[in-house]
């Protein structure tokens, strides 16, 4: 799959510009989307998964306007918003069996499975998701973007509420999946973008302030580790506002 965003521009029905002029291209392999909040990742997400449409610009899919692309988009996306409803009275299979229908997954049950295996749920499948831990709650949100194997996999702050063992190795299941997937990763901590993402972008203020990798980065700002160059990069674009 390739995807691609054209002069996205985003306006909120209140009069904020969230997004100007994005042009980004996206093939298989790990993104991590950096910046802080209010810059626009959110929001880029959604553009790029059709949850809102653009006011001006265009999402390309395979070449092809997302339009007449998107029940195809959506029947081979994975999904993980940062605010991810569950429902409380559903075991985790009935609900991970309930997404695998609106995914349309052929075998469903074999799809359920593995997700619940990757997401180390199995032994959770028959309890209710209101008796869940936090941790658990968000490997369910996980599994289900996990399920059929999909072409895009977008996950906002998927790690949030895992301890540090967990962290990494769902980083580390992330990075396998996006061998053969379009990945992007939307996160705070700066470690788990250094550690597995292929390519980085930097947002603010709705804008594309970098695009590249975490060593180019570095190298740019003739600093030690990611998390400082950072900071240059953010310092620098504040003093051009």
């Amino acid at each position: 799959m390739n995807l691609e965003a054209k002069n996205l521009e985003y306006v909120y029905p209140g009069g904020k510009r969230a997004l100007k002029r994005i042009s980004l291209s996206f093939q298989p392999g790990m993104t991590g989307l950096l910046g802080p909040n209010g810059a626009g990742k959110t929001t880029l997400m959604k553009l790029l998964c059709a949850g809102l449409m653009p006011e001006k610009g265009a999402v390309l899919v395979n070449g092809e306007p997302l339009a007449k692309k998107e029940k195809e988009l959506k029947k081979n996306l994975g999904y993980l918003p940062q605010s991810f409803g569950l429902y409380e009275e559903l075991t985790v299979w009935q609900f991970l069996d309930y997404m695998a229908v609106l995914k349309q997954l052929p075998d469903r049950e074999k799809a359920i499975s593995q997700a619940l295996a990757e997401t180390h749920l199995t032994e959770k499948k028959k309890n209710r998701i209101r008796t869940l831990s936090g941790g658990q709650r968000q490997r369910v949100g996980i599994a289900q973007a996990l399920l059929g194997n999909p072409g895009l996999l977008i996950f906002d702050e998927p790690t949030v509420g895992l301890d540090p063992e967990e962290r990494v190795y769902f980083r580390n299941l992330l990075a396998g999946k996006a061998k053969t997937s379009i990945l992007i990763l939307s996160t705070h901590i700066i470690e788990d973008v250094q550690a597995v993402c292929d390519r980085l972008l930097v947002m603010n203020h709705g804008e594309i302030l970098y695009d590249g990798t975490a060593e180019e980065l570095e190298g740019e700002a003739e600093c030690d580790s990611l998390e400082q160059a950072y900071l240059w990069l953010q310092k620098g674009e504040e003093a051009r506002q």
